[in-house]
């Protein structure tokens, strides 16, 4: 399967900032995947602290600079970088710049 971003209608977030293209969900693969995507915040868009049960969260900063809670742990992200949450753990983001960062959801049983 071929798509071109350009092409995939941009969405709200499921925190109702910013907006996304999904690039796959999980009803197009018999994958334990939820989705991956093109996330873009707006400086200042922030999702507040919030945890997933049963997905595993992963980002990677394409653009720009945000800050991120992990657990307890606060980090700087910038172009670049890649983040990891484990299932079940609270985190939060904020964007410092506008960003872009692919965004990449899988079920955990």
């Amino acid at each position: 399967m071929k798509k071109k971003i350009i092409d995939i209608i941009p969405i709200s977030t499921t925190h109702g900032i910013g907006e996304k293209r999904v690039l796959l969900n999980s009803q197009e693969t018999p994958t334990p995947l939820t989705q991956i995507a093109i996330t873009r915040l707006k400086a200042g868009e922030a999702a507040e602290e919030h945890l997933h049960p049963t997905m595993e969260e992963f980002f990677l900063f394409q653009k720009g600079d945000a800050s991120m809670t992990v657990g307890k742990e606060q980090i700087t992200c910038s172009s670049g970088d890649f983040i990891s949450i484990p299932a079940n753990t609270l985190h939060s983001l904020k964007a410092t710049t506008d960003i872009e960062i692919i965004t990449i959801g899988c079920v955990i049983k």
